[in-house]
């Protein structure tokens, strides 16, 4: 190094031997300031691999001592054997503090970095989980919200169905009919439910205490709340062709042991648990012409007159099916619009098709139903 690059106060350090004049000439020694380095680490390096090369060798000469310790030593030895570097020890006693010094801060302000770096990591993960914690807590009490609806909902099923039960005969008939003032029983409103029965959900399905369900006319979809945390090997699901156990290992009861509403096929249905809260069960039906009523005897019915199914699910279905869905729909419209249904419009054109058959009769007192 040149001495023209550190311009600071001087200090008498002349190299006793010309052996040295290849890596510092003949002059004064200059101490470094303490304020700042006099190489940056981009420019130090450069003399990384001749230090490396002096620290392997001090190394293998170390026996057992501090390498770090010995190659210090070697250096200041260099220093008292072939420059006056100690002739003024107070200066050199500064110089060499400034040098750790210098080192020293480099690596504290490192450690400062690190540390916030650490610390902001540690803040951001500490945020991350109060959040994931407040997502959690808002699920699960959304979560208890929507099964305690469900339960309010199923009991009031289970009330109606009662009540509907003890107004009708034996034969299911209303024991009470409403008298019009001609004397004409009241007509069936289209919009009313079936006695004992509840209107579908969007996905054609209904509720019960355990459960909320779905259907398409080959598969019904059953979701089934459990404790927060369950994992799978703790469900206890199975499957027959008319029965269904399903609940959890080590509790004394089942959350459903029942007779479903039809057969189905047990090798097609299986059972998921999402997000250790919900089992998704998805039964595939042995008769997939029908809709269900319930999943499971014991649950509320639902009333199938009021089933919408999707448009576009028609094209999967097979000719036979698609026409007995297009018909229910069309059926569907037909009652909204008040209009007849596909059945009463056929019995309305035969009976057109008679009367003109026979203008010999009178059926003007006639009343059809």
């Amino acid at each position: 190094m040149s001495q023209s690059k550190f311009q600071t106060a001087p200090f008498p350090c002349r190299c006793r031997s010309s052996i040295v004049t290849s890596v510092r000439p003949p002059g004064r020694f200059v101490p470094f300031k303490r304020s700042k380095m006099p190489l940056g680490d981009g420019a130090a390096t450069q003399f990384d691999p001749m230090m490396l090369q002096m620290a392997q060798q001090v190394a293998q000469m170390a026996d057992g001592e501090n390498p770090i310790e010995l190659l210090l030593d070697l250096y200041f030895g260099f220093l008292r054997r072939k420059t006056d570097f100690f002739d003024e020890p107070g200066r050199c006693h500064d110089a060499v503090l400034g040098a750790y010094q210098r080192q020293a801060d480099i690596v504290n302000k490192a450690q400062r970095s690190t540390a916030a770096v650490a610390s902001k990591k540690a803040k951001e993960a500490q945020a991350a989980l109060l959040a994931k914690q407040d997502r959690e807590a808002a699920t699960q009490q959304q979560q208890k919200e929507e099964d305690e609806a469900r339960r309010a909902r199923v009991k009031q099923a289970e009330l109606d169905r009662a009540l509907a039960e003890q107004n009708c005969l034996a034969d299911g008939t209303p024991k009470i009919t409403e008298i019009t003032s001609d004397g004409d029983g009241d007509e069936d409103d289209d919009d009313a439910l079936a006695p004992g029965t509840i209107a579908p959900n969007p996905g054609n399905g209904g509720d019960a205490n355990h459960h909320a369900w779905t259907q398409t006319l080959q598969d019904v979809d059953v979701r089934i709340r459990v404790p927060v945390g369950t994992t799978a090997k703790q469900i206890v699901c199975d499957i027959h062709k008319k029965h269904l156990r399903f609940g959890l290992k080590g509790e004394p009861t089942l959350m459903i042991d029942s007779d479903f509403y039809n057969e189905v096929r047990v090798d097609d249905c299986f059972w998921t648990l999402e997000d250790k809260i919900t089992v998704s069960l998805t039964l595939s039906k042995a008769n997939d012409m029908e809709w269900w009523t319930r999943v499971c005897v014991c649950d509320p019915e639902i009333d199938t007159k009021k089933v919408a199914p999707e448009n576009s699910n028609l094209s999967d279905l097979d000719g036979d099916t698609r026409a007995t869905v297009e018909k229910m729909m069309y059926d569907q419209r037909q009652k909204q619009l008040g209009l007849p249904t596909a059945d009463e419009q056929a019995k309305q054109d035969t009976m057109a098709k008679f009367m003109t058959s026979h203008p010999e009769m009178d059926f003007s007192n006639c009343k059809f139903n």
